[in-house]
């Protein structure tokens, strides 16, 4: 028998200073059997960063030809295609045919070698962002995760300030990649 998805449920109070963007989110996030907690905490730190009405979680693993998170427009033409990890460039670039916009979440000890081999080839692509989550904070995040939470987010200057039931972290956000930059 397969193991099945575990649920977790969090409550995020966002307010994204640089958009202009406040909610109050209430979210369910499965995290698939062969995701690890990093994947998961990247793919909820990616929703609140990219947040705007109608943004939705994916199959994400479960489905490899979806993007993690995604916005669809009515007529089904993808708005969003977010994408968290160390995706091949070839799926980045078919990502970025497919939709209007392409946020990619990058993160993990090989993230370094990731960027010298791929960002230059990245660098076409005009509808491209990437960012690096700092894994300092996801280790944190990871020890201190819970099937249930509760965080708020500010986002300020670039700056992810970040509150649990427990700590405080802030962090400045790494802008890698970004359409006309």
């Amino acid at each position: 028998m397969a193991d099945k998805s575990t649920i977790y449920k969090a409550r995020l109070n966002l307010s994204d200073v640089d958009r202009g963007c406040y909610q109050q989110l209430d979210l369910t996030l499965a995290m698939h059997p062969s995701e690890t907690e990093h994947r998961l905490i990247a793919r909820l730190i990616a929703y609140a960063l990219c947040y705007q009405e109608g943004l939705t979680f994916t199959k994400g693993i479960c489905d490899g030809d979806s993007p993690d998170i995604w916005l669809q427009n009515p007529g089904g033409k993808l708005s969003q295609w977010i994408e968290v990890g160390l995706p091949m460039p070839e799926r980045i670039e078919s990502a970025c045919r497919r939709s209007d916009h392409v946020a990619l979440f990058i993160y993990g000890r090989q993230r370094h070698r990731w960027e010298r081999a791929n960002l230059d080839r990245l660098r076409n692509l005009d509808n491209l962002t990437v960012i690096a989550l700092p894994d300092t904070l996801l280790d944190a995040l990871t020890d201190e995760l819970e099937r249930t939470m509760a965080w708020s987010l500010t986002i300020t200057d670039g700056i992810l300030y970040l509150d649990t039931a427990d700590n405080h972290y802030s962090e400045q956000l790494t802008c890698l990649l970004q359409p006309g930059g």
